[in-house]
């Protein structure tokens, strides 16, 4: 059998097909997800196509979002300074699905990734999801005499999360008359530490239908 490998960036997942078929033989695909939807759904997962598209869509969604605005001329007066952002504690994603070995890391660090990007809040890596011992373990070296003091992190400089973000996905599916809906539903909460209020939710839906083949699903 003919083996092929194949290189290419912002195709459609219709000229993909065609490209394809039009080579014959097995072939190997490399694309770049973050320009590329192919389309391709599993019942049982969660495809990073999928995450990408909501992460993206979420906080772009909450960086605009009426309430968050309010807030950050809030918090801003607050600190005297136009420029502060806020800082974020970024839960880990909760995985509600029928796959418990969803691998739901990939979404929180796209979330990461844009919230970084969007340039409006700051997140901690001293609490929540992207907690590193790293940084409890650099700030032991003043116990190192070994270590330039004056380099060390001294006690009391840490600062806390005035916002949490927590991501869950849940998954559902019907099936009817030889067809099967599988529904996707994604959901962020942003809450204010302070007052514990939820200043933002988003919900988002990505569903797909399976028709039964002669072999089963």
């Amino acid at each position: 059998m003919k083996s092929r490998f194949i290189l290419f960036a912002g195709l459609s997942a219709a000229a993909v097909s065609m490209l394809l078929t039009a080579c014959g033989g097995t072939e190997t695909v490399i694309y770049d997800p973050a320009t590329t939807k192919t389309g391709l759904r599993q019942i049982g997962s969660v495809s990073s196509e999928e995450m990408r598209e909501v992460t993206i869509a979420a906080v772009r969604g909450a960086m605009t979002n009426p309430q968050f605005t309010s807030f950050l001329k809030r918090y801003q007066a607050e600190m005297g300074d136009p420029d502060a952002m806020p800082i974020v504690k970024l839960d880990r994603t909760i995985n509600n699905t029928d796959d418990p070995d969803l691998n739901t890391s990939e979404i929180t660090d796209m979330l990461l990734e844009e919230l970084l990007n969007a340039g409006k809040v700051s997140v901690t890596l001293a609490e929540g999801a992207g907690r590193t011992q790293a940084i409890a373990a650099s700030r032991d070296l003043e116990y190192d005499e070994n270590f330039d003091q004056s380099t060390v992190a001294k006690r009391g400089t840490l600062q806390a999360a005035r916002l949490v973000l927590r991501p869950k996905v849940t998954s559902n599916s019907v099936r009817d008359n030889g067809t099967q809906a599988v529904t996707r539903t994604f959901v962020l909460e942003m809450a204010d530490v302070q007052t514990g209020l939820v200043m933002w939710r988003f919900t988002r839906q990505l569903a797909f239908m399976k028709k039964k083949s002669s072999v089963g699903w």
